[in-house]
């Protein structure tokens, strides 16, 4: 693992870099074919988004919060293609801008919420009692075309693979959710390390996927953890809002938990339970309308940064 040699000055003097909104130069051209080299210049140069760096967030516990790449137009590539193809709109190619620092440069720490400058939210549906309601959830991410991550307990896995793997062939995400609940804060490193990789196993063995990502049960967790974690291939992951619906509220008690208060790069934590399932009805369209994509967490965490 990289060491961590960057200095709080340095993390500092590279701040996080502002955007510079994607909108179109009003030129007179009805085509493409009226384009020329010097104007697709200017257009890369308004359309060119800076990189965000990764960086340590002092909310809560400290956590890290993960880079995301710039992009810009590759003006040589984007007018090879219009020679190709001069109608409109223009088939721009871009190139990803690497940030300064990544999470890499950084102190191992669990992630909390992505990049604020993705317009996207992930929701993370720890999964550790239950099958009744993970139909209707699947169906509702279904209609609305979101994606979800789901983190599987590995004694609910091997107990119900069916419908795991129902989960997976919908194309959602598999996380790790540790093997028995346990309180991973006040295990022994051993049976830390017990809990994730029996889990992991069960998930290669029963699913034929591999796991980026652990959620500690009841977010109990301490350095031992986010280190075996690390370990065994995995970054730690927690949430930013939490809907609390291990407690069965009214559906509407969730929805008003979560959008009033989404914001970009927001990791919502979420169970199959009945009133998680009717709120999703009405909470997915109202996230969407806000303009969020709802992604995996592998997505959502991901430098790559997609054109807007």
């Amino acid at each position: 693992m990289k060491l961590f040699s960057l200095t709080v000055s340095t993390i500092l003097a590279a701040a996080v870099c502002t955007s510079v909104p994607l909108k179109e130069p009003a030129y007179a051209f009805q085509t493409a074919e009226a384009l020329t080299y010097n104007q697709l210049k200017e257009i890369a140069t308004q359309k060119k988004l800076l990189p965000v760096n990764a960086k340590i967030s002092r909310a809560g516990k400290a956590n890290v919060i993960p880079e995301l790449n710039g992009l810009e137009i590759d003006v040589e590539e984007t007018w090879n293609r219009l020679q190709q193809n001069s109608g409109y709109p223009i088939p721009y190619a871009y190139k990803q801008i690497p940030p300064q620092i990544t999470i890499k440069d950084l102190p191992l720490l669990p992630i909390y919420q992505g990049n604020s400058a993705k317009k996207e939210m992930a929701l993370m549906i720890n999964v550790a009692w239950g099958t009744e309601y993970i139909p209707a959830i699947l169906e509702e991410l279904k209609r609305h075309a979101a994606k979800a991550t789901f983190f599987l307990d590995g004694s609910w896995l091997l107990k119900n693979p069916d419908v795991a793997r129902q989960i997976v062939t919908a194309g959602h995400e598999i996380g790790n959710h540790a093997f028995s609940h346990p309180d991973m804060a006040r295990l022994s490193a051993a049976r830390q390390l017990e809990q994730i990789e029996k889990t992991q196993t069960a998930i290669k063995n029963t699913l034929a996927v591999s796991s980026k990502w652990f959620a500690p049960p009841s977010g109990s967790y301490n350095d031992e953890t986010v280190r075996l974690a690390k370990q065994s291939g995995m970054t730690t992951v927690l949430w930013t809002l939490d809907t609390v619906d291990w407690r069965r509220p009214p559906s509407q008690q969730i929805i008003n938990r979560i959008v009033p208060k989404a914001v970009n790069g927001a990791m919502v934590l979420m169970h199959p339970t009945a009133p998680t399932a009717e709120a999703l009805k009405t909470m997915i369209p109202a996230l969407q309308q806000k303009g969020f994509r709802l992604v995996t967490v592998s997505d959502l965490l991901s430098p790559v940064r997609q054109p807007e």
